[in-house]
C-alpha cells in the first residue's frame, strides 16, 4: 500500500458502509481528495482506478486494510483522514448505523486519542444538522 492508498483508504472504508455513495459524498470525495498532494498531481485515469481498486479491496478486507492504512500513517495524517471521513459521512446529512460503526472501528484502529476522534465526528454531525 502506498502511502496516498493508505490515506485515501481511512475516509473511503467510511464512506461505502453502507455500500452506497451518495452523489453528495462522491463529490466531496473526489474534490477534498483531488486538492491534496500527491492526488492533485495524478493523472485522471490513474487517480479513478486508484479509488476503484481501494474500493474492491474494502468490500472484503476492511478491517485489515484500515489497520494497514493506519499503520503508514502519521498521528497527524491519521487525524486529517478521521476528519475527512467523518466530513463525508455527515456530507448526505445521514449517517447510517453501517458508516457509524465503520467510523468507530476506524476510531479503535489509529493512534489519535478516541476523545480526540468523538470531537472530529460530534463536530461535523452538528454541522450537517445545521444544515437541514
Amino acid at each position: 500500500m502506498t502511502p496516498a492508498e493508505a490515506f485515501a483508504v481511512i475516509p473511503l472504508a467510511a464512506v461505502c458502509a453502507d455500500h452506497k455513495l451518495q452523489p453528495e459524498e462522491a463529490e466531496l470525495l473526489k474534490s477534498q481528495l483531488r486538492a491534496r498532494e500527491p492526488y492533485s498531481a495524478m493523472d485522471p485515469a490513474a487517480f479513478g482506478g486508484m479509488v476503484s481498486g481501494l474500493l474492491l479491496a474494502l468490500r472484503d478486507q476492511r478491517r485489515a486494510l484500515v489497520e494497514q492504512a493506519a499503520a503508514l500513517l502519521t498521528p497527524a495524517e491519521q487525524e486529517q483522514a478521521f476528519a475527512f471521513a467523518a466530513r463525508l459521512v455527515h456530507a448526505d446529512r445521514i449517517a447510517t448505523a453501517e458508516e457509524t460503526a465503520v467510523l468507530a472501528e476506524v476510531r479503535h484502529a489509529l493512534s489519535v486519542p478516541a476523545e480526540r476522534l468523538r470531537q472530529i465526528e460530534s463536530s461535523f454531525a452538528l454541522l450537517s444538522a445545521g444544515d437541514s
